[in-house]
C-alpha cells in the first residue's frame, strides 16, 4: 500500500460524513466485536466496548435501574464519545462526553493509553470533543449513576395545523422549560415526506422521573393539538427502540447543521424557507426531509467545565441557550445524488448567512452531523 495509508474507523456505522465510518480506497477499522459491557461493583461507572449501539447499553443496564449520558437512538453507535453526544440527561449533566470518565485508545505508535483527567489529561480533553483524529478509542468508562427505575415520554405526533403554535412551544422549551426543570428532555422534529407531501411533526418528549402525566415545565407539548402520543410509564430501552424504528436503513442520506442563539421567528423563518425549499424535489423518489431544533443550555455547557471542560469552545455561547440547527434529506436512489445534494448544501449556507445577518450565528458547529463545509465555517 506504500507509505500513506488512508483508514477510517466505524463503530456501529450512524455517520454519514464520507471519510467518517467508511472509506474509498483505503482500510477500514471495524469496531463491532469490541462488545463488551462490565457495570462496576458500586454500579458509578461502566465500561463499554466502542462496537456497542446505544440500545446495547441501554438493555444492559435498564434491569439495574442505572443510566449513562448517552443518545436515544438504539442503532447508533459510539462515535458521540468523541465528538459531543446529546442525550436524555442533557438539561441536567452536560453532553456525553462530560460524562466520560476514561478513555482506552490506541494511538500512532501503537501504544495503549488510558485517560483520564489525572492521567494524560490533555489527551483526555482533546478527545472530549476533538473526534477521532488523536487514535483509535476501543474503550469508554462512562459515569453511572441509578434512575428512579421508570421514565415517563414517547412520541407525539402533530399534524400541519399546529406547527405555527408548536414553534411557540419549541422556543420557550429552549429558553424556559429545559432551563428551569433540568429533567425534561425533547427533540423537535419536523418531517416532509415527499411522497404525500405531507408536513408533521414528530418529537421525542421525555420526563426523566416516575409520574402519570407531563409535568408544568412540559404542557405545551401536550396542550398543543396532536395527532397522536405515546407518552406512557416505560423504560429507556423501550423509548430507544420506539424512537429508532422509522429510521430505516439503506438510504442516500446527508445531514447538515449549523448553531444558533434561540430565537422564535428565526426558528419559524428556517422551518418555513426549508419545507419551500424541499417543495422543489418532492418528485425525487423516496425523497424525506427532517428538520430539528436541538437545544444545549447554559447548565448543560457549564456541566462540561465542572467535569474537567472540553475542546468543543462552547464559551462563546455568553450564557444563552444555543439551539443546533439540523437539516437532513433521505431519497432512495444515488442517481439523484447530483440534483439534491449541492441544492442542499446551498440552502443550509443560506440559511446560516441568515442568521449571520440577524445577528444569531454561534461558531459552534455540531461535530457528528458536520461536513468539511461546515466544520471550516468560523
Amino acid at each position: 500500500m506504500g507509505s500513506h495509508c488512508t483508514f477510517s474507523i466505524k463503530g456501529r456505522g450512524h455517520s454519514t460524513v464520507p471519510g467518517a465510518a467508511n472509506v474509498d480506497d483505503g482500510v477500514l477499522m471495524n469496531m463491532r466485536d469490541m462488545d463488551d459491557i462490565t457495570l462496576n461493583q458500586n454500579q458509578s461507572n461502566v465500561v463499554v466496548g466502542a462496537g456497542n449501539s446505544l440500545g446495547d447499553v441501554y438493555r444492559t443496564l435498564d434491569p439495574y435501574n442505572v443510566s449513562v449520558v448517552i443518545g436515544r437512538y438504539d442503532s447508533v453507535g459510539f462515535g458521540m464519545m468523541v465528538a459531543a453526544g446529546l442525550s436524555f440527561f442533557n438539561n441536567r449533566d452536560g453532553l456525553a462526553i462530560d460524562n466520560v470518565e476514561s478513555y482506552e485508545v490506541v494511538i500512532a505508535n501503537g501504544t495503549v493509553l488510558h485517560t483520564s483527567r489525572s492521567s494524560h489529561p490533555d489527551l483526555h480533553w482533546a478527545l472530549k470533543g476533538g473526534n477521532n483524529n488523536f487514535g483509535v478509542v476501543t474503550h469508554y468508562t462512562l459515569r453511572a449513576f441509578k434512575n428512579p427505575g421508570g421514565v415517563y415520554g414517547g412520541l407525539v405526533t402533530y399534524p400541519e395545523s399546529s406547527l405555527d403554535q408548536l414553534n411557540d412551544v419549541i422556543y420557550d422549551y429552549h429558553t424556559k422549560g429545559a432551563v428551569d426543570d433540568v429533567l425534561t428532555h425533547v427533540l423537535p422534529a419536523y418531517g416532509f415526506n415527499g411522497t404525500s407531501n405531507e408536513t408533521t411533526n414528530l418529537s421525542p418528549v421525555v420526563y426523566n422521573s416516575i409520574v402519570d402525566a407531563l409535568p408544568p415545565s412540559l404542557s405545551g407539548w401536550i396542550d398543543t393539538p396532536h395527532t397522536n402520543s405515546m407518552l406512557r410509564l416505560t423504560k429507556y430501552t423501550d423509548l430507544v427502540e420506539e424512537f429508532n424504528a422509522g429510521y430505516p436503513e439503506g438510504l442516500v442520506q446527508e445531514q447538515r447543521v449549523f448553531t444558533v442563539y434561540a430565537h422564535r421567528q428565526f426558528f419559524a423563518d428556517v422551518w418555513s424557507l426549508f419545507r419551500q425549499w424541499m417543495q422543489k424535489y418532492r418528485h425525487i423518489k423516496g425523497f424525506y426531509g427532517l428538520h430539528c431544533n436541538m437545544p444545549i443550555t447554559p447548565r448543560a455547557i457549564a456541566q462540561g467545565y465542572a467535569n474537567g471542560g472540553n475542546a468543543l469552545g462552547l464559551e462563546s455561547s455568553e450564557n444563552r441557550t444555543i439551539s443546533v440547527l439540523y437539516f437532513g434529506i433521505t431519497f432512495n436512489n444515488l442517481a439523484d445524488r447530483d440534483r439534491v445534494l449541492p441544492a442542499h448544501d446551498i440552502f443550509v449556507n443560506r440559511m446560516r448567512a441568515l442568521a449571520a445577518e440577524r445577528g444569531l450565528l454561534n461558531r459552534y458547529m455540531y461535530f457528528p452531523f458536520s461536513l468539511g463545509p461546515d466544520r471550516g465555517t468560523p
